[in-house]
């Protein structure tokens, strides 16, 4: 009995190895261009409140609403690389476009701050949104 067990894990653990590699498309799909340029976006918005210019944060701000708009139609790799959805993949999807619509509200909230005291808030929110959204649904392509 013995002598059939470590061979039937070890080749399970050969067999499943391949299986949590990272996805051959990790990294390189719409959604995750569009996350870039959030990225992007994030980090000249942060640079902006830093200096304390306003109307700068409010244009970054509306040029992040529209990649988080953009980020609402693609379905995460995490989820699925499908275009059909079964029922679990498609709550998932739900609960994706929950955190994108949190998101939006709190980049709405920063592209209409006025005072660098409502940035500072609106920016807690958004990465607050981003920390929750990247757990749940951010692939690690360095697998």
């Amino acid at each position: 009995m013995k002598k059939l067990i470590v061979p039937v894990l070890l080749s399970s653990l050969a067999f499943a190895a391949p299986s949590m590699a990272a996805h051959p498309m990790c990294g390189k799909t719409e959604l995750a261009d569009v996350m870039g340029d959030m990225k992007d976006q994030m980090k000249a918005v942060k640079k902006a409140a830093k200096s304390g210019d306003i109307a700068k944060v409010t244009a970054i701000a509306n040029e992040l609403l529209a990649s988080v708009d953009k980020a609402d139609q693609y379905v995460p790799l995490v989820i699925s690389d499908k275009k059909e959805l079964n029922a679990t993949q498609q709550a998932d999807f739900k609960d994706y476009q929950n955190g994108i619509k949190f998101l939006k509200g709190a980049v709405t909230d920063l592209a209409s701050a006025k005072d660098i005291g409502a940035i500072k808030m609106a920016l807690g929110k958004i990465g607050k949104a981003s920390k929750k959204g990247h757990k749940a649904f951010k692939m690690d392509c360095d697998k």
